[in-house]
């Protein structure tokens, strides 16, 4: 069965900071796509390994929470950005979905 990774991300530069929710199944590469936009980016939580159509259930669900953001610079997943993200209330959100693996606080590098 195919498995997803629903990731909240922060990405910034030296003109504005904001969070990004989304799914992908790789690991990182969704983010190096974003960074060749300029944009650092760290991942601030991230759940691996979660059944596909649940992922995909809870990443439009949690984006209806927050009041979109709509980055300077346009990317592909530039509708899915947010600000004033509270992290802990985040994490009680998700806190029922069984992954595999949990990523926190990550800066993502080049290298």
């Amino acid at each position: 069965m195919a498995t997803e990774n629903l990731y909240l991300i922060e990405l910034h530069n030296e003109k504005e900071r904001f969070y990004k929710i989304g799914t992908t199944v790789h690991r990182y590469c969704r983010f190096y796509q974003i960074m060749k936009f300029g944009y650092n980016a760290k991942i601030t939580y991230m759940l691996m390994g979660l059944d596909f159509y649940e992922a995909l259930e809870y990443e439009k669900f949690l984006q209806s929470l927050f009041d979109p953001y709509q980055p300077k610079i346009k990317f592909g997943g530039h509708t899915e950005c947010f600000v004033d993200i509270d992290i802990d209330d985040y994490k009680k959100l998700v806190c029922e979905l069984q992954p595999t693996e949990i990523i926190e606080n990550l800066e993502i590098s080049w290298r």
